[in-house]
């Protein structure tokens, strides 16, 4: 191996998935290399449609990270390789995978709380991320009593939207309003936002939008901005690069390992800001809990900010929410918290001691409860290294 390891790195910089990728990689670097990187020329400097495998032999590489449709060719290298990109691959070089299943469930239980009751999904066909997006959020609103309405794409393959909006445009104009849609990703989401505004449907008073990815250039340059579930990219990225390392090094030997870029929650955005609830006191009770997130309120608190009593306010949030008050206080507790753990670096005392939990050890078992994880547990899993 060279004194600087000379890495073959094809990953994308078009889409906000792959820059997470990218930095997560560029950051391993910086702390432990440096390496050196191989990509590919931009198109208006050189336009090769398939890989120069002649010139990649000659600079030598010690690595590569490429999307899966490029291993084969890349495995002629021999040298240690690392896939992303994956949509039905089960060999045993490494791959980079996202956590779809968690996606499709976040994006969920945001309409759900919002109080959608007519939810829908469209998304792309012959791709597997997109499908297990959509498997996980129809089972979780599903399970809330509700239905979903899941586009149904043209072809079995991805199509370029010109070709596929005449038949999206129909499909929007069956669906009942107002509706929370999840779409497969940020891009289409954006494409979605556009029919709509064609179809002068409002978002999100009519159609409300998220997407996945939360790539900040398509997300924030909408109108509406738009809500996304956030992937852990970056994370990503730097544990890829870690293991190449030690394969390259010897120290581990490809066995198809899943490196996963986990789904850490929703960037919420004006596409989804709205409440979709009749009763002003049910209104008025969401209201307060969302800005007290980061307050040690109870429900009785709660019920004081209405004009109802305990009893009816809690059958009205089962009749419109589909849970209990305290089902919804701990929802968005959770989620407050979670973005603590993550975007912040306060310790965990203090977060226990912001949310009302004097005790670190019934803080830990309340957070646990929901999340599966503890809190210190959750943090090492969603930030990164």
């Amino acid at each position: 191996m060279h004194n600087s390891p000379r890495i073959i790195l094809l990953l994308e910089a078009t889409r906000g998935f792959d820059r997470g990728l990218l930095s997560g990689v560029a950051r391993y670097s910086a702390l432990n290399g440096p390496w050196t990187f191989y990509r590919r020329p931009h198109g208006y400097l050189k336009s090769k449609p398939r890989l120069d495998l002649k010139e990649l032999e000659a600079w030598k590489p010690d690595g590569g990270i490429a999307p899966v449709t490029q291993l084969d060719e890349l495995s002629r290298l021999h040298v240690p390789l690392i896939g992303y990109d994956v949509n039905e691959y089960s060999g045993s070089v490494p791959c980079v995978l996202s956590e779809d299943f968690e996606a499709g469930r976040l994006a969920a239980r945001h309409l759900l709380d919002l109080g959608h009751r007519h939810f829908a999904f469209c998304g792309y066909s012959g791709i597997r991320w997109s499908r297990e997006r959509c498997q996980a959020f129809c089972e979780l609103v599903e399970r809330a009593g509700c239905s979903v309405a899941v586009y149904r794409p043209l072809g079995r393959r991805p199509m370029a939207w010109a070709k596929e909006e005449a038949h999206v445009r129909h499909w929007l104009e069956t669906l009942p309003k107002p509706i929370g849609m999840l779409c497969a990703n940020d891009d289409q989401a954006a494409s979605i936002l556009e029919t709509c505004h064609g179809l002068g449907y409002g978002v999100p008073e009519d159609v409300s939008v998220i997407g996945v990815d939360d790539d900040q250039h398509v997300c924030e340059l909408q109108n509406p901005p738009l809500s996304s579930v956030r992937m852990a990219s970056e994370q990503a990225g730097y544990q890829a690069a870690a293991l190449l390392e030690r394969m390259m090094v010897g120290r581990e030997q490809a066995s198809g390992q899943r490196i996963m870029a986990h789904a850490t929650g929703v960037t919420a955005r004006q596409s989804t800001n709205v409440l979709m609830v009749r009763h002003a006191d049910v209104r008025k009770a969401v209201r307060f809990i969302r800005e007290n997130a980061g307050r040690p309120i109870r429900v009785s608190d709660i019920v004081k900010a209405t004009s109802l009593s305990h009893r009816t306010l809690n059958d009205l949030f089962h009749a419109e929410l589909g849970c209990s008050i305290m089902k919804q206080l701990t929802n968005v507790r959770i989620a407050y918290i979670s973005r603590l753990l993550t975007e912040t670096k306060m310790r965990i005392h203090e977060i226990a001691t912001t949310v009302g939990y004097e005790d670190d050890r019934h803080f830990a078992r309340y957070f646990k409860r929901t999340t599966g994880l503890t809190p210190q547990a959750y943090r090492r899993k969603h930030s990164p290294p």
